[in-house]
């Protein structure tokens, strides 16, 4: 069975950026659950979706607003 894609787009606000004037990964985290979140609950009951673990996430290059 394949997949449509999911994508998904934010708009990097004044409030997720740091005093280097890029995203704080912290932000970023928090979209990546949730970008897994609905990506899982499309394939599955919502209602048993949890996000048990981040690590190693790596940021490849700076988000600017």
């Amino acid at each position: 069975m394949r997949q449509t894609p999911i994508v998904i787009h934010k708009l990097v606000k004044g409030e997720d950026i740091n005093h280097h004037g890029t995203l704080f990964a912290g932000r970023g985290a928090e979209w990546f659950v949730e970008a897994g979140f609905i990506a899982a609950a499309s394939l599955c009951d919502p209602a048993h979706v949890v996000c048990v673990k981040i690590h190693g996430m790596t940021f490849s290059r700076p988000a600017r607003p």
